[in-house]
């Protein structure tokens, strides 16, 4: 009887190993990556980082970002460089809804990302494109402090959104 259940137990691992390998290939199968792991192609591994209206922090998010991805930045202008151009802004805050009762205001929150893409002979390589991200805020009315906060970290978020979804369509290009 011992000899039997050892059977079936073997038999057990054996297709619960099968699955679990069929299911790792069908995951590597539909370009599923850890994020961070892409790279940049080999024509954008030297950028020179148009970023004047950016925050610092933005900044330094981005070249963050880029570095993470395989591109070296700088400013020297050589050929072999290309010129990525990047500005973020906000768009004006929408109310969505207000409950009176509560003293809560339901807050949508949005940011733009533009980019474009130019060589150093001066071809547009990708012409200039805008990336939009939203987020919904319930805020409380008794809170101005706290609204302002919640305001901060929402942009922030939105941020790294933004930044993260251009590497990822420069990763594409």
């Amino acid at each position: 009887m011992s000899g039997l259940s050892r059977l079936a137990e073997t038999r057990m691992n054996l297709s619960r190993s099968f699955v679990l390998f069929v299911l790792a290939c069908m995951l590597s199968a539909c370009g599923f990556q850890l994020r961070g792991v892409g790279s940049l192609p080999p024509e954008l591994q030297s950028i020179d980082l148009q970023a004047d209206s950016l925050s610092v922090s933005q900044v330094n998010l981005l070249n963050q970002n880029l570095q993470q991805a395989g591109a070296s930045l700088s400013d020297d202008g050589s050929a072999d460089r290309v010129r990525l151009a990047v500005a973020i802004k906000s768009l004006p805050d929408r109310n969505l809804a207000n409950s009176v009762g509560a003293n809560a205001v339901v807050v949508r929150v949005s940011r733009e990302l533009t980019y474009s893409l130019t060589s150093n002979a001066g071809e547009r390589l990708v012409n200039q494109k805008t990336i939009s991200r939203q987020v919904d805020l319930t805020l409380d009315n008794n809170n101005p402090i706290g609204i302002e906060f919640e305001k901060e970290n929402a942009t922030a978020s939105l941020d790294r959104e933004l930044i993260y979804q251009l590497i990822l369509l420069l990763e594409q290009y």
